[in-house]
C-alpha cells in the first residue's frame, strides 16, 4: 500500500513537474491601444504582478521593438515572433502559462544579435547558455532557464536591454552632453 501511494506520488511529481503554473489572465488583452498612457499603464500593472505570462511578455517585447503592438490576440502575437525569428518555430505554450527565464533568453540573444561563448556558438541559442550569456552581460540575475519571472523582474530586465542597446554614456565623447547620448 505504501509502495503504491509512493509511486504514484512520484509519478504525479514528475508529470506536473515540467509545468510552469499559470499567470493569470493576460494584461494584453485590458491595454489593447497603442497611445502612450495606455502602454504606461500596462508596464505599472506589469510591475506589480508575481508572475509574467507569455502573453504578456510577448505584448510587452513587441511594444518595446516596435513601439506599438497591433496584434488581435496571442496567437498574432506569436505568429509576428515567430516570422521574424526571435521565437522558434516549434514554440507552442499557452496564452497564460508564466514565461521562463529560459524561453525569454533565447528570444533576447536573438533579438540583440549575440554570438557568446565557445559551448554557445558550438550548440546555438540554447535556453541554458542564452541564459548564462545574459548573466555574464548583466542584464539577467543568477538564476536557472527554469525559473519564472515576476512582473517587476520582467519589467527590469526590458530597462536593462535597452540601457545594454543604447550604450555605456562614459564611452561617449566628451563633446556629447550626458542628455543627448542616444
Amino acid at each position: 500500500m505504501f509502495a503504491t501511494l509512493a509511486v504514484c506520488a512520484a509519478a504525479t511529481v514528475l508529470l506536473t513537474a515540467c509545468q510552469s503554473p499559470s499567470a493569470g489572465p493576460s494584461l494584453a488583452n485590458e491595454f489593447k491601444k497603442d497611445d502612450p498612457d495606455t502602454q504606461l499603464e500596462f508596464w505599472h500593472q506589469l510591475d506589480s504582478r508575481p508572475m509574467t505570462s507569455h502573453d504578456d511578455a510577448f505584448h510587452g517585447l513587441l511594444l518595446y521593438l516596435d513601439g506599438a503592438d497591433p496584434s488581435a490576440d496571442y496567437a498574432a502575437r506569436v505568429a509576428t515572433l515567430k516570422s521574424r525569428d526571435i521565437l522558434p518555430a516549434s514554440f507552442d505554450r499557452p496564452a497564460d502559462e508564466a514565461i521562463r527565464r529560459g524561453t525569454m533568453a533565447v528570444m533576447i540573444v536573438k533579438m540583440l544579435h549575440l554570438r557568446g561563448g565557445v559551448m554557445f556558438t558550438l550548440l546555438g541559442p540554447t535556453q541554458r547558455y542564452s541564459t548564462r550569456e545574459l548573466q555574464f552581460l548583466g542584464l539577467y540575475p543568477l538564476s536557472t532557464p527554469n525559473q519564472i519571472f515576476s512582473g517587476s523582474e520582467y519589467v527590469g530586465i526590458i530597462g536593462k536591454i535597452e540601457d545594454y542597446q543604447r550604450g555605456n554614456p562614459a564611452d561617449k565623447p566628451a563633446s556629447e552632453m550626458p542628455g543627448d547620448a542616444q
